[in-house]
């Protein structure tokens, strides 16, 4: 009863923040922004251009270049200022809508958890334990059997006349491989005892 009691706490503080949350969220940046001001900079560019051209048909070229670059530096920086407010207003409500997808998921595990029976655990811990026990048995059934192969009579090695054959086997290979042996060491000394006919004497 406490844990459910305790369960229908936590969803309404989740309700709660969900709701505050919404309450908190900055109005979508629109395109148009974007391209006002893109549009502007486009605008006050051409003018800036068209005042720096006309610098160079006057005496005092230098004085006149730096009041346009002055007023160039200003335009860009505010521009600027501007895209970043659009950037962080972005930022903010991705971040807001993070955080409700985040409460909303959270309330909705509130409420399975809510609606979860009671006794579906002890169902679950009770399928768990005949698994279990189902194990063990199939584990003793195989022990059992391997111990009753274990304990059966181990046939009677071979019998006295296998025994002389296998030997009778032995000693002809052994006499083989004599004779192997010595047909080598006598084709050796034959080819040691053949004289060396020595190498062609050049014209």
């Amino acid at each position: 009863m406490r844990s459910v009691a305790a369960a229908l706490l936590g969803l309404c503080f989740a309700v709660q923040g969900f709701a505050q949350t919404q309450a908190a969220v900055p109005e979508p940046v629109s395109g148009d922004a974007y391209q006002r001001i893109e549009a502007v900079r486009a605008r006050e560019t051409a003018v800036l251009d068209a005042q720096e051209a006309d610098c160079y048909q006057r005496f005092a070229v230098n004085n006149c270049l730096k009041n346009v670059q002055s007023r160039r530096r200003a335009l860009l920086a505010d521009l600027k200022r501007q895209e970043t407010r659009l950037h962080e207003r972005e930022h903010a409500l991705q971040g807001s809508e993070a955080l409700q997808r985040s409460a909303q998921k959270a309330v909705e595990a509130q409420q399975k958890k809510a609606d979860t029976p009671a006794g579906e655990g002890a169902v679950r811990a009770q399928d768990k334990a005949q698994e279990q026990s189902d194990k063990q048995a199939a584990h003793a059934a195989k022990a059992a059997s391997g111990a009753a192969a274990v304990s059966a009579p181990v046939p009677a090695g071979p019998g006295a006349a296998e025994q002389a054959q296998a030997r009778e086997g032995y000693a002809r290979k052994q006499a083989d491989a004599e004779k192997k042996r010595q047909e080598r060491a006598r084709r050796l000394a034959e080819k040691a005892a053949k004289p060396v006919k020595p190498l062609p004497v050049p014209p």
